[in-house]
């Protein structure tokens, strides 16, 4: 059907991606496995077991922007940790054709895959997969799961976005934005922070278009029909939501930072003389950050790219980071000084969290102000340091001042809050999570000093690298670092009750009483 008719061949996809055997793959095409849902689904949590992890995933994806579909096939590499027969993962919004399983450790095997019988819930966004019988535990498995999908019309998991060009032409471009839990709208995977895995993806294109992805390109495939096939290294192991790729015709600049890492920025042939600025300050903040953690940026690019259509400032994918074209592009002839500060500043944040959210990750999204509290705050410390003139010193402030009012408001909730579905997880991102958490960065600095603090930074991300953390983790590094925390961990509930607080502290001093008094018998003292 929709496969076949665009050139979609199963045999000749696995045959490059891996020396798979095209007789263990006849029937996946032949045997088409329908979504099934009058049977009992096997898991009733809205988080998935893990039972089965991922280990690395091989996605094939084709977005055709004439007809606004994409077709996708991927491999998941998967290890059995407890016998099963069911594969519980995500998927919303796609329509799989097909699911086999093939073993590992067989590759060379002339037998055919198993059948894989695919059951869906909607209501959770998790289909799952049963086996014809148990796998063991110890194991691993291949699934190779065929799908596709209409580019999506919102702003979520592989969506279309246009511009117009100064003819008045619209363009169409398509690119992702997955986090929080949008991954699963564009393939199959277990979308959840904690199941890190190693990504190589291949796009399909049309010779007009561009591909971009979190990993340079390493080869470029002609296809029958004029269609290319571009195929990128594989990433670091990272959550599913720091995926990203992009078909586009965009334009770029590029330059190198001292440690050799090739920064470009992407923006639509019309914008692409505002991109200059968002360069330098990219470079500037790229080696500062290397310095500031004592770590290396991980990969050997970072793409930044202005999406025409984007709901967010920016979003921090693991070296392809999107920005809405306000947040990137800087034109010195009409732009504002609070234009510059706005870019550097979105600049900083994004660039932050290629250390804080993807390197180290939550472990789960109630957690989300360890990104997104720490992202912000390092805006602060980054563009202080690289572009003082700026002031942005000014500007947290009044930050912190709106953190607070938000925090005193009934509708309020501690910095770290129980979230479990999809609609709990994104009102997660909010201004306690993002701004209160800064300001309480902020004070644990200025309480240990800035050497000690840094130095409990470095310490949490080393430790923590390509993990995921919780808040005690951070607690944890930051007390290994200053002897005065040191003494207070061992106090029972201590970091429960700094991570519950609900709205601004309040203080009760037994002495004020005394000192107003003694104040006001002082000559000329104003009475407050």
């Amino acid at each position: 059907g929709r496969l076949s008719g665009l050139g979609w061949k199963l045999s000749s996809m696995l045959q490059q991606m891996s020396p798979l055997s095209l007789s263990q793959l006849t029937q996946i095409s032949d045997n088409v496995t329908s979504p099934t849902n009058g049977k009992l689904f096997p898991w009733n949590k809205m988080r998935l077991p893990d039972m089965v992890v991922p280990i690395q995933y091989d996605l094939c994806v084709h977005p055709n922007l004439t007809t606004v579909h994409f077709t996708g096939l991927e491999r998941i590499e998967i290890f059995v940790r407890e016998n099963t027969r069911f594969i519980i993962l995500h998927s919303k919004g796609l329509e799989i054709t097909s699911a086999v399983l093939l073993p590992k450790d067989d590759l060379g095997s002339s037998k055919p895959g198993k059948q894989l019988q695919v059951l869906e819930h909607p209501a959770h966004e998790q289909i799952a997969l049963q086996a014809p019988e148990v796998l063991t535990a110890g194991q691993r498995f291949l699934v190779v799961i065929e799908f596709h999908a209409r580019l999506a019309d919102g702003f979520d998991g592989f969506y279309k976005s246009t511009y117009k060009t100064r003819d008045g032409e619209t363009r169409i471009i398509a690119t992702t934005d997955f986090e929080p839990t949008s991954a699963r709208m564009a393939f199959p995977c277990f979308d959840e922070p904690s199941f890190k895995a190693n990504f190589a993806i291949t796009i399909r294109r049309e010779r007009k278009h561009i591909a971009l992805s979190n990993m340079p390109k390493i080869k470029t495939i002609e296809l029958e029909g004029g269609l290319l096939e571009d195929h990128f290294d594989v990433t670091v192991k990272m959550s599913t939501y720091l995926v990203a790729y992009i078909v586009c015709d965009f334009k770029s600049v590029q330059a190198t930072t001292s440690s050799g890492i090739k920064v470009s920025i992407y923006a639509s042939p019309d914008k692409w003389s505002q991109t200059h600025y968002a360069l330098e300050a990219a470079v500037k903040l790229l080696e500062f950050y290397e310095k500031y953690f004592d770590i290396s940026f991980p990969l050997p690019k970072l793409d930044l790219v202005a999406i025409p259509d984007f709901q967010s400032g920016a979003m921090e994918n693991w070296g392809l980071i999107t920005y809405r074209e306000t947040s990137l592009l800087y034109d010195p002839k009409t732009s504002s000084a609070f234009d510059k500060l706005w870019v550097t500043k979105v600049i900083g944040h994004e660039l932050a969290h290629q250390w804080f959210g993807n390197l180290v990750t939550m472990e789960w999204w109630n957690d989300i102000w360890l990104n997104e509290g720490f992202a912000r705050f390092m805006e602060l410390v980054s563009v202080s340091a690289t572009y003082s003139e700026l002031q942005i010193e000014d500007y947290f402030l009044n930050v912190c001042f709106g953190a607070i009012a938000r925090d005193s408001l009934n509708s309020s909730h501690p910095i770290s809050n129980p979230a479990e579905t999809p609609t709990q997880i994104k009102e997660m991102f909010d201004t306690v999570s993002y701004d209160k958490g800064a300001c309480i960065l902020k004070m644990l600095q200025d309480f240990l000093s800035e050497a000690v603090f840094q130095k409990g930074i470095i310490h949490y991300l080393k430790k923590y690298s390509y993990r995921n953390a919780k808040n005690n983790d951070l607690w944890n590094s930051m007390a290994n670092a200053s002897s005065v925390l040191l003494s207070h961990t061992s106090r029972e509930g201590v970091t429960e009750r700094l991570w519950a607080q609900l709205a601004p502290p309040r203080y009760t001093c037994s002495q004020c009483h005394t000192w107003r008094r003694n104040k006001r018998r002082e000559p000329g003292a104003v009475r407050g």
